[in-house]
C-alpha cells in the first residue's frame, strides 16, 4: 500500500484514514467516497500521522466523555417533581366529593348596548340530552329601577323542559312554545306569544329583532339553573353580534346539569394524613380581569383536618375564598379570603398540568389527593368533600350523568296536565311523546271517579267528559275535577286538582262610546276625535277575574293596525286606562289621530281579555271584536282643510267687525270729545285660540304610531 504524505486542501494528511462520515455509528475503517465531504466530530484529525489502532481508541475515549457529557448535561437539567410521581386519578364516589360551578361562557352569544330602546329583547337556546327542570331567574337591574322598561324573553328549547321561573314584578312579555316548554307555576306576564314548533334558529332571531334591537342571545348546553341580569351592560357593543365561546360578563350566568367529575388518589411513600384538593381553571374566551369566587366546605368525621387548596388558572384570574376550615392556600394570581376581604395576597408560578399540580402537591407534604377537577373559567365554585382523613372512595368507572331508565319525574308530568272547557265538556290532552320523554310508564289516566278513562289515540292520551258525570263540581261559571295518574312501577298514584271557566256561560261585549259617561254606544267615530271603550262581561261574578290583556283598531283599506293596549299597559300617549266601572267593567279611552293615503273610512277593534278562576292560576283568553265606521268630519273630507278655513274665517269675520266698529264709532263721535279705543273680538279670539291649539296638536301628532302615515 502507498502512502502520500502530502496535505489534502481540506488538510488531512493523506496517510491517516477518515471516516465516510462523522459518526460514531460509522465504522471507524469505512472510506469516504469521490464526494464525500468531511462532518464535524467530536475529534479533530490533526495533520500528524496516525494508526488504525491508535484512531479506534481514540474514538473510544471520545465515545465516553460525550456520555458522560451527556449525563452531565441531564444532571443539571430542572425535572418536575411531578414527573417522578405516580398518581392513578380514578374518579371519586360523589357522595365523597361533589364540584359545582357557574359561569358566563356559553358554546354561543352576544350582549349588546341598544341605544334608545323602550324594549330589552333577551333570546336564549337551549339544548338538552334528555328531560330536565330549569331554574329560570330574572334579575332586574338597579340602574334601570326608577325607570324599567319593557322587556320581551325568547325561550327556545330542543326537548321538552319544565322551567321554574322567578321574575320581578316588570312590564314582561314571554315567548315560546307551548308544546316543548312547561311553567311549573304560570308566570305573572304582561303578554305571553306561542312559537310555532319545528321554527329554525334564524326565524326565531328574525322575528325577535323585528320586536326591537336584540340584547343579548346565549345558546346553553343543558343548563340547570340560569340567572338573566337585565339592563344595558355598559362596555357591550351597540349591536349583537353572534360569537362562538363568547362570555356574556355579568348578564347572564348559568349552571349545568351534568354534575364535575372529581377525581382523586393516594400519594405513596409519603408519611402523614396531610389532604390536597386541586381545582384547575381553564382559560376563557377573553382575557379580562375577573375574580372567582372559590366556596369550600369540608366535613370531617374525627373533626381534625390537614388539607391544602391549590388554585391553578389564567394570570389575569383572582381568587376570593370561603372556606369553613382552616386550610393552607396555594393559588396563582391573587387572592383574598372572606375574614379578610380587603387584604389581598399574592399567589405564587405553579403549572398549569394536571401532573406538575400533583406534583406541587406532594412537595406540600400531600398524602391523598381527595379532589382533583378541571373547570372552564367560572364566576363562583363550590366544593363540598366529606373524606377528611380516609382514603378517596372511588366509583369504578365514570359514569353517564343521565337519569335511571324507570325515574319518572312526577312534578314534571302533572305540569303538562292543563284542561280546557266548553261545549258542556271538560278534555285534558297528554301527549305520548312527553310521557316517553319523560320516562315515565302510565298504565291509567282518569277523573275522580276511576270509571272515567283517557282513551289511548295514536299521538295522545284524551280524557275527557260531559259537566254532569264523572264527579265533575260544576259552579256558575267554574268546572272542577281531579285527575289520577297509575303508573306501572307500583309507585302510589298521583294526584292534581284541575278547574277551568265554563265559556258557555260567560259572554264578553265591546262597546265604543264617544263621552266618558258611557250612556250610548257608537259605531262611529271621527278621526280627531276621543272614543271610550268598555268591555263588560256578562253575567258579572266574583267567581271569575277579568283582565284587559290587549287591544289594537286594524283600519282599512289598506289594513295597517294601530296598537293601544299591549301586555295589560296603554301603548302610548293618546291611550289611557279607566278606573273599571261600578259593575267591574274594564274601560280606557283613546284620541285617534291618523295621517294615511288614502284616509282610513272603517276599522275592526279588537281586544283580547284573559279570564282566571279566583281559586285557580291558569289563566283563559278570549278576542271581543267589533266594526267601527271611521268619518273624516263627518262629510267626508280633509279633517285639517276645514280647520285652516276656520282660522281663516274667524281672523276675517274678527277683522270685518273691528273695522266695522271702527266706522260707526268714527262717524257718530262728538268731534271735541276724540279719545282712543280699543277693541276685542273675544269670540273670534277664543276660536282661534282653540283652533291653533287643535292644529299644533295634529302637526305634533302624539298619538300617532308606526303604522300610521
Amino acid at each position: 500500500m502507498i502512502h502520500d504524505s502530502t496535505a489534502t486542501s481540506e488538510g488531512w494528511s493523506r496517510d491517516v484514514v477518515a471516516p465516510a462520515a462523522c459518526s460514531l455509528r460509522v465504522p471507524v475503517r469505512a472510506h469516504a467516497g469521490p464526494g464525500a465531504h468531511p462532518q464535524p466530530c467530536l475529534w479533530i484529525p490533526d495533520k500528524v500521522q496516525r494508526t488504525d489502532s491508535q484512531v479506534d481508541s481514540m474514538v473510544r475515549g471520545m465515545l465516553l466523555l460525550a456520555i458522560t457529557l451527556l449525563l452531565a448535561i441531564y444532571s443539571f437539567v430542572p425535572t418536575s417533581l411531578a414527573e417522578r410521581v405516580h398518581c392513578d386519578l380514578q374518579h371519586v364516589d360523589p357522595s365523597r366529593g361533589e364540584v359545582t360551578y357557574s359561569t358566563s361562557q356559553v358554546s354561543e352569544g352576544c350582549v349588546a348596548q341598544v341605544a334608545n330602546a323602550t324594549q330589552e329583547v333577551h333570546v336564549l337556546f337551549m339544548d338538552f340530552p334528555n328531560v330536565p327542570q330549569v331554574d329560570l331567574t330574572l334579575q332586574a337591574s338597579k340602574q334601570n329601577s326608577t325607570g324599567a322598561r319593557e322587556v320581551l324573553l325568547v325561550l327556545v328549547s330542543n326537548k321538552t323542559v319544565v322551567v321554574k321561573f322567578h321574575a320581578p314584578e316588570i312590564p314582561l312579555h314571554l315567548a315560546y312554545d307551548h308544546n316543548l316548554i312547561f311553567f311549573l307555576e304560570q308566570p305573572k306576564v304582561s303578554s305571553i306569544t306561542s312559537l310555532q314548533s319545528h321554527t329554525s334558529r334564524k326565524q326565531i332571531l328574525d322575528w325577535a329583532a323585528k320586536k326591537s334591537a336584540i340584547t343579548s342571545m346565549a345558546t346553553l348546553d343543558n343548563p340547570k339553573s340560569i340567572i338573566l341580569r337585565l339592563g344595558q351592560a355598559p362596555s357591550a357593543p351597540p349591536y349583537c353580534l353572534s360569537e362562538a365561546h363568547h362570555d356574556m360578563g355579568l348578564t347572564l350566568g348559568w349552571q349545568p346539569q351534568a354534575p364535575t367529575q372529581v377525581q382523586g388518589c393516594h400519594l405513596k411513600d409519603v408519611t402523614g394524613h396531610k389532604e390536597a384538593y386541586i381545582l384547575r381553571v381553564l382559560p376563557g374566551s377573553e382575557t379580562r380581569p375577573r375574580t372567582v369566587t372559590v366556596n369550600v366546605e369540608l366535613s370531617c368525621e374525627s373533626g381534625d383536618l390537614d388539607a391544602i387548596l391549590i388554585l391553578q388558572g389564567p394570570p389575569y384570574v383572582s381568587w376570593f375564598i370561603d372556606a369553613n376550615h382552616n386550610m393552607q392556600f396555594w393559588t396563582t394570581g391573587e387572592y383574598s379570603i372572606k375574614i379578610f376581604p380587603e387584604k389581598k395576597f399574592k399567589g405564587s408560578v405553579l403549572p398549569d398540568t394536571p401532573q406538575g399540580l400533583i406534583g406541587e402537591a406532594r412537595k406540600l407534604n400531600a398524602s391523598l389527593i381527595a379532589a382533583f377537577v378541571t373547570l372552564p373559567l367560572a364566576s363562583e365554585i363550590s366544593l363540598r368533600a366529606s373524606s377528611c382523613g380516609a382514603v378517596p372512595q372511588t366509583s369504578p368507572a365514570p359514569v353517564l350523568t343521565t337519569p335511571p331508565k324507570d325515574r319518572c319525574n312526577p312534578g314534571l308530568l302533572m305540569s303538562l296536565i292543563q284542561p280546557k272547557c266548553g261545549n258542556d265538556m271538560m278534555t285534558l290532552t297528554l301527549s305520548k311523546k312527553h310521557v316517553q320523554t319523560l320516562q315515565c310508564t302510565i298504565t291509567a289516566l282518569t277523573f275522580w271517579d276511576s270509571r272515567c278513562q283517557a282513551e289511548d289515540s295514536d299521538d295522545h292520551f284524551v280524557l275527557r267528559s260531559t259537566y254532569s258525570s264523572c264527579g265533575m263540581k260544576v259552579t256558575a261559571h267554574v268546572i272542577s275535577n281531579e285527575v289520577i295518574i297509575s303508573f306501572l312501577s307500583g309507585s302510589p298514584p298521583l294526584q292534581k286538582k284541575v278547574q277551568c271557566v265554563n265559556m258557555d256561560s260567560i259572554s264578553l261585549q265591546l262597546g265604543l262610546y264617544l263621552s266618558p259617561y258611557f250612556l250610548q254606544a257608537s259605531s262611529t267615530i271621527k278621526l280627531g276625535q276621543q272614543g271610550f271603550v268598555q268591555v263588560s262581561m256578562s253575567p258579572s261574578t266574583s267567581e271569575v277575574t277579568v283582565q284587559l290583556d290587549s287591544c289594537h283598531l286594524d283600519l282599512e283599506p289598506e289594513g295597517d293596525m294601530v296598537e293601544l293596549i299591549q301586555s295589560r299597559a296603554a301603548k302610548g300617549s293618546c291611550v289611557s286606562l279607566l278606573s273599571p266601572s261600578t259593575d267591574g267593567d274594564l274601560r280606557f279611552s283613546f284620541l285617534l289621530h291618523v295621517y294615511m293615503v288614502p284616509t282610513p273610512t272603517a276599522g275592526t277593534l279588537s281586544c283580547s281579555v284573559a279570564l282566571k278562576p279566583s281559586t285557580f292560576s291558569q289563566e283563559v283568553y278570549k278576542t271581543v271584536s267589533m266594526r267601527l265606521n271611521i268619518s273624516p268630519d263627518g262629510s267626508g273630507k280633509d279633517p285639517i282643510l276645514p280647520s285652516v278655513l276656520g282660522a281663516f274665517g274667524a281672523f276675517l269675520i274678527g277683522a270685518l267687525l273691528t273695522a266695522a266698529l271702527w266706522y260707526i264709532y268714527s262717524h257718530t263721535r262728538t268731534p271735541s270729545k276724540r279719545e282712543p279705543v280699543v277693541a276685542v273680538a273675544a269670540p273670534a279670539s277664543s276660536e282661534s285660540s282653540s283652533t291653533n291649539h287643535s292644529i299644533g296638536s295634529t302637526q305634533s301628532t302624539p298619538c300617532s304610531t308606526s303604522s300610521m302615515a
